[in-house]
């Protein structure tokens, strides 16, 4: 029963977010970090990655089930979008520098 009102209050929040927060499917990448400590999509979705930094970033993510994604490296300029197919929480890193991370909870 609680878990049911968890989800259909997870559910009222993103029915209830602006269009400005929809549309926000790119992370952006600098000075070392990324634009965002976590995000909530829809499974299903991409979120666009763009390298705003003056350097070299690695994308890797560690989905739902403990599978990782290789890495993708981006230069400075690059961009990449990525799909989060699965219901769940990923875990995405840059391997080259490990404080870079973030929490994608699709639903």
């Amino acid at each position: 029963m609680d878990k049911m009102i968890c989800r259909a209050a997870l559910l009222g929040l993103v029915a209830g977010m602006s269009t400005a927060s929809i549309a926000a499917t790119a992370i952006s990448q600098k000075d070392k970090a990324f634009s965002q400590d976590s995000v909530a999509i829809k499974a299903g979705d991409k979120l666009r990655f763009v390298n705003d930094d003056s350097v070299t970033h690695d994308i890797s993510v560690k989905s739902p089930g403990g599978v990782s994604r290789p890495g993708v490296v981006e230069k400075p300029g690059d961009d990449m979008e990525l799909a989060f197919d699965d219901v769940g929480t990923y875990q995405v890193r840059c391997l080259i520098h490990p404080k870079m991370k973030m929490t994608v909870n699709a639903m």
